[in-house]
């Protein structure tokens, strides 16, 4: 790993540690076993270290939805989804510079997903409209679709991250299958195939 892969790996975590308010390039610098000086020779100040922290983060997420293999519009949701959960579980730090932190890369609603410049967003709303034209989802913004589903998931990964689920990890994520059936079943669609894949 280069000294500069070091210090973003330890910027990650940072970030995670002490938020954005509390971020700064000694903490990374000291975690990484450099001085700041040899944090500012890759990064040119604090700004710039939250926002390549933003985008390899992002970048993360982007390869596990990317490794998403389905057989239709519908069974590439419940699957997504269950790719978004497993991010929260396994990669915390970086899910967190995604969706929870503001990092300066994060895509703001609705200019930036209509813009179709999220490319996971757009994946869903692009897999939303092939599911309606299929007949399989019911008709209506694929967009708000795509936010009902996300702010599903991201509840429960949050509420599962505060504590307040007991279950063991394959339960949780067939609890997760259940709340994503639920939502396209009332929106059309049909069973899960995320639960039993822990």
């Amino acid at each position: 790993m280069s000294a500069k892969q070091k210090i973003l790996s330890c910027a990650v975590e940072e970030l995670e540690r002490a938020g954005v308010e509390g971020f700064s390039l000694r903490a990374v610098g000291a975690a990484a076993g450099c001085t700041p000086m040899a944090v500012y020779r890759h990064y040119r100040n604090r700004e710039d270290l939250l926002a390549a922290v933003g985008e390899e983060a992002f970048a993360a997420w982007k390869r596990r939805i990317d490794a998403v293999r389905s057989a239709g519009a519908i069974d590439w949701l419940r699957k997504g989804s269950r790719a978004y959960v497993e991010f929260a579980l396994d990669q915390p730090a970086r899910f967190d510079a995604c969706f929870v932190l503001k990092t300066r890369v994060e895509r703001l609603y609705p200019e930036d997903f209509a813009a179709r410049k999220s490319p996971v967003i757009t994946l869903v709303m692009d897999h939303i409209r092939a599911a309606q034209a299929d007949g399989d989802l019911a008709p209506g913004d694929p967009l708000e679709l795509a936010l009902m589903l996300w702010a599903e998931l991201h509840g429960l990964a949050m509420l599962h991250r505060a504590g307040r689920f007991t279950l063991e990890r394959a339960a949780f994520l067939d609890l997760c299958a259940r709340c994503v059936d639920r939502m396209l079943t009332a929106n059309g669609g049909g069973q899960s195939h995320m639960r039993g894949r822990a």
